[in-house]
């Protein structure tokens, strides 16, 4: 796998496919991206399984 990355914008290279991404940070946000990836592990544990 290869990664460039240029800005907000990088491009993922999986096999012979090229996958480009863009993202963003709200500015605004009330978290830090540690804090919602916890926040979103916690809510994945307490659900049940199917």
């Amino acid at each position: 796998m290869h990664t460039k990355t240029e800005g907000n914008t990088f491009t993922k290279e999986i096999g012979q496919t090229v996958y480009g991404v863009r993202y963003y940070f709200n500015e605004d946000a009330k978290e830090t991206m540690q804090e919602k990836i916890n926040r979103m592990l916690v809510i994945e544990v307490k659900q049940p399984e199917i």
